[in-house]
């Protein structure tokens, strides 16, 4: 009698302990992978912050280069669509694709 009702709670401990484990294995290895994730992201954030101030200093020079009175026509309409191209994939978010 003890051992057909020991049988079925040690089972039933031995089962509860490997799913505890389980559980908590998988909960460590989501809390690493968010981790490395935000660190990525952080890292990402500044690149982007890097690329955008690139941006608005290309856009500068180029808004200078197009109206300054030595610079042919030809070069100063490029500019400008140079401009309105950069415009256009920052505004309709086109990089994110």
């Amino acid at each position: 009698m003890v051992l057909r009702l020991g049988l079925p709670v040690l089972i039933l401990l031995v089962g509860t302990a490997w799913f505890a484990w389980s559980s908590y294995r998988r909960a460590t290895l989501a809390e690493r992978s968010v981790i490395e994730l935000t660190g990525e992201t952080k890292a990402l954030v500044q690149e982007v912050r890097a690329l955008e101030k690139a941006v608005a200093a290309a856009e500068q020079g180029l808004r200078t280069l197009s109206s300054h009175p030595s610079v042919p026509r030809d070069v100063a309409v490029t500019a400008d669509l140079t401009l309105a191209d950069i415009r256009r994939l920052t505004e309709r978010k086109e990089l994110d694709t």
